[in-house]
């Protein structure tokens, strides 16, 4: 049981729904206090049994029993709160994507190295197994050299009025952004590199609004990638790798704990096919390894420089499909 004792910044579904429940059921920390800018402190705290509730982020990190901060707050505000958590001492776990640009990121960097408090960007399916054993096929050659890789995750995002904040490009939002990267992020961790080469098409409800669709073809050395997103299609998060002796198909790439947490790598090679069925928590393993670090003061190099790939791919993506992403301030 970790003594790491937790603040949320925003109300967010997520936490609510996903990332509080882990901390407890993992045995992560204490969840001490919630801040809400939009007056849903109170309820929240009430609702899920937080000890103490602010009006406003600002109090939540004065607040001295606080150790560290889960960031479930609108990706433009990312940035401007990991600083300021930062410059009070907290540990910061943020939702993903961490940042909207490597100049952001040099900033958070630097604010958390001077400050001596841990930073992770929230990519909870990077902490489930499937991944390690995913790595070991690989690693083995069950499929020959890597080719290619098709990866998408979609769902239907209803519009709404007001606009979710999803689809709001002032917040930083798209579906680039909110599920997209998820894609991005796993060729990533797959190759250890950023893309030599992409194109981009993107479709937008209307000019000027967030992207709603996005596709993606790239090149990483010798192995070239498919990635799709939207918010138009019914919901998909999976991953196909296919190599020159077989393929390996992810169909709960992301969202294993959709299954209860039981991920399927399907395997065909030579005309057979078997499925492997791999277990775990990833949100649980995610805020666990989070405290261990925060407690320990322990680096993370190899998440550290995925954040950065992730961070100037989907930088690269933003600016070929016609928008750029707003600047650091």
């Amino acid at each position: 049981m970790s003594d790491i004792r937790w603040g949320v910044l925003g109300a967010a579904r997520i936490a609510r729904k996903a990332v509080i429940p882990a901390i407890r059921r993992a045995g992560a920390g204490e969840v001490l206090a919630v801040a809400s800018a939009s007056g849903k402190a109170e309820a929240f705290a009430a609702e899920l049994e937080i000890p103490r509730a602010y009006g406003g982020y600002d109090e939540l990190l004065a607040d001295p029993d606080v150790d560290a901060v889960y960031i479930a707050l609108p990706n433009a505000a990312h940035a401007e709160w990991i600083v300021a958590a930062a410059r009070a001492g907290k540990h910061v776990l943020c939702e993903k994507p961490v940042v909207l640009s490597t100049a952001e990121l040099d900033d958070v960097e630097d604010a958390c190295a001077t400050a001596g408090v841990q930073l992770a960007e929230a990519f909870m399916y990077r902490h489930h197994p499937q991944l390690q054993r995913l790595r070991e096929l690989l690693d083995a050659g069950t499929i020959g050299e890597l080719v290619t890789v098709e990866s998408s995750f979609h769902f239907t995002l209803p519009r709404t009025d007001p606009l979710d904040i999803r689809l709001r490009p002032d917040l930083g939002g798209g579906s680039l952004r909110d599920i997209g990267c998820y894609p991005v992020d796993l060729l990533g961790w797959l190759t250890g590199a950023e893309p030599d080469d992409l194109g981009v098409v993107a479709h937008r409800d209307q000019p000027g609004g967030a992207d709603t669709r996005m596709a993606v073809a790239a090149r990483y050395g010798d192995v070239t990638a498919n990635l799709h997103c939207s918010f138009d299609a019914p919901f998909r998060a999976q991953a196909r790798l296919i190599g020159t002796a077989g393929s390996i198909e992810l169909p709960d790439a992301f969202r294993a704990d959709n299954r209860g947490g039981t991920a399927r790598i399907r395997i065909e090679r030579d005309g057979d096919v078997s499925v492997v069925e791999v277990a775990g928590d990833q949100y649980g393993n995610q805020v666990a390894a989070f405290a261990r670090r925060a407690e320990h003061g322990t680096a993370d190099p190899d998440g550290a420089a995925l954040t950065r790939r992730t961070a100037a791919t989907l930088e690269r993506i933003e600016a070929a499909a016609g928008r750029e992403t707003p600047a650091a301030g």
